[in-house]
């Protein structure tokens, strides 16, 4: 029976028109599921290695880490991302988890899949290990905040890569070695703090050519070394930190030309020689801390100019003869020259 409704012309046209219908409509379906498949990239194809580098590094972190970051779920970033900023096309621009209690590394975080990305912040938290060269790779970045973690190992040279970067701030860590000389290629810094980690060897020359900076901190390291003279070039520094390291030589007398000053802080290094009469340039010094260093020679008479200065301490020096004159500084509250060879006689003129 079915063979003889098979032979038959009319059933046999009957079965060719039902699969010609069966294939547009496959067709149909599977331009659809295209069409659909191409709207998807176009909404997320800015993010998709974004998300799953985000992704990534979160898994790579400690379980408690990875509950507070428990709104990263999805292909989106953009999407309700705890701590994520992005542009209009959907890519990452900012990466804001300040003191969010964070521990884990950077080691997981692929850093090329951000190519947008100019504020990135992680500080305060309890990131460990070593600054990844590959970090390098944000060639967008304008902001880097890494302070106040548990990171260890070398500055990696790749941070000359940063040449938009305007704050870069790995304070209070473990970081050790030498400061890299391509620190220089930096000349859109407007501020650097690297204090408070065992950085060692000496502050390299190219940080001459930092011009834009305003902030300068490198305190409580273990810089050694003279102060080099390339700092005069610093025109637009207001705060100067170099205290509690081991520096020698020294005070240059090229930081006259540092006449935008507010701050200078170099207690408790082995700088040594006679406090440069340039000194008196600095008119607009509201804090000059010298003191426990090996300085000698008399206070200069130009130190009479710094009428803005409310803080003086030159103590445990080895500084001789009489005291200068401060009568003109009537902004002076805090005043410290104990430690030192320096006659009880106050000069009025």
């Amino acid at each position: 029976m079915t063979t003889s409704l098979l032979n038959k012309p009319f059933f046999s046209f009957f079965l060719h028109i039902l699969f010609f219908l069966l294939h547009i409509f496959n067709s149909s379906s599977f331009f659809a599921l295209a069409e659909h498949t191409s709207s998807t990239t176009s909404l997320f194809g800015n993010n998709n290695s974004e998300a799953e580098a985000l992704l990534q590094w979160k898994a790579s972190l400690d379980n408690q880490s990875q509950s507070l970051l428990s709104s990263w779920v999805g292909i989106s970033p953009c999407i309700n991302w705890i701590g994520i900023t992005c542009d209009n096309s959907g890519s990452v621009t900012n990466l804001t988890l300040e003191s969010f209690g964070l521990r884990g590394t950077l080691y997981d975080l692929n850093f090329s899949s951000f190519p947008n990305l100019f504020w990135l912040d992680l500080a305060d938290n309890s990131l460990s290990g070593s600054i990844p060269s590959s970090i390098g790779n944000l060639k967008s970045l304008s902001v880097l905040y890494l302070s106040d973690n548990k990171l260890s190992g070398p500055i990696p040279s790749s941070i000359g890569n940063f040449t938009s970067l305007s704050k870069l701030s790995l304070h209070s860590n473990k970081l050790s070695g030498s400061i890299p000389q391509e620190i220089g290629l930096l000349e859109s810094l407007n501020e650097l703090e690297l204090s408070n980690n065992v950085l060692t060897s000496r502050i390299p020359y190219s940080i001459g050519k930092l011009r834009n900076l305003s902030f300068l901190g490198l305190a409580k390291n273990q810089l050694s070394g003279p102060i080099p003279s390339s700092i005069e070039n610093l025109t637009s520094l207001s705060e100067l930190y170099l205290l509690d390291n081991k520096l020698s030589g020294p005070i240059p007398s090229s930081i006259g030309n540092l006449t935008s000053l507010f701050k200078l802080v170099l207690w408790g290094n082995k700088l040594s020689g006679s406090i440069p009469q340039e000194i008196g340039l600095l008119e607009s010094l509201s804090r000059l801390e010298l003191s426990d260093n090996v300085l000698t020679g008399r206070i200069p008479y130009s130190i009479r100019q710094l009428r803005n200065l409310s803080l003086l301490h030159l103590s445990d020096n080895q500084l001789s003869g009489p005291i200068a004159s401060i009568g003109n500084m009537t902004m002076l509250t805090i005043l410290g020259l104990d430690g030192n060879n320096l006659l009880d006689v106050f000069l009025q003129k």
